[in-house]
């Protein structure tokens, strides 16, 4: 299975349809961690499961969601609920509670990875406004590939090209 992860677009749209138009045929499911600040009904955002951000004010969205998808069980935040950027332990615990194989969020801007307590935890960075060791990147978003065996983390650009050095594997124990 392969997710396609974003968040943090802040009223981009022009991004989120591109990466639609050229993603969506490649990925299983699109997910949206967030701030988009965009309708939920309306195109690019009625593509994505989507959870509210701390700026998605007004907005339909739920704080957060758990899908359960083939062998996977994903929770999706956007993360300033469970005060990720102080400590991912809130999250984790959150994640641990739903059973969840796959955490996503955002919230914080910065791209990362990790396997932790057989919870792939995953931040595709922010599209729009990226911050911390990536930003020069110049915003990102991430595909998992979800396998019987392991889990594989793919970062993008924003000219929908993999960027080499932010490829991530683990294996599932």
């Amino acid at each position: 299975m392969r997710i396609l992860v974003v968040s943090d677009n802040h009223r981009e749209v022009k991004i989120l349809t591109e990466i639609v138009q050229t993603m969506r045929d490649k990925v299983d499911l699109m997910i949206h961690c967030g701030d988009s600040e965009l309708n939920p009904a309306k195109e690019p955002m009625s593509n994505f499961k989507a959870v509210k951000g701390n700026n998605d004010y007004g907005l339909s969205y739920p704080n957060e969601l758990t899908i359960d998808e083939g062998k996977e069980t994903i929770f999706i935040t956007h993360g300033h609920l469970q005060r990720v950027n102080f400590s991912l332990t809130p999250l984790m615990l959150a994640g641990e509670e739903k059973d969840a194989s796959i955490v996503c969020y955002g919230h914080t801007h910065q791209l990362g990875a990790a396997y932790d307590h057989q919870m792939l935890i995953v931040n595709p960075g922010s599209i729009s406004f990226p911050r911390g060791q990536y930003a020069s990147i110049g915003g990102t978003f991430a595909i998992i590939d979800a396998r019987v065996d392991k889990y594989i983390v793919d970062y993008y650009d924003r000219q929908m090209n993999v960027i080499p050095s932010l490829h991530c594997e683990f294996n599932r124990k």
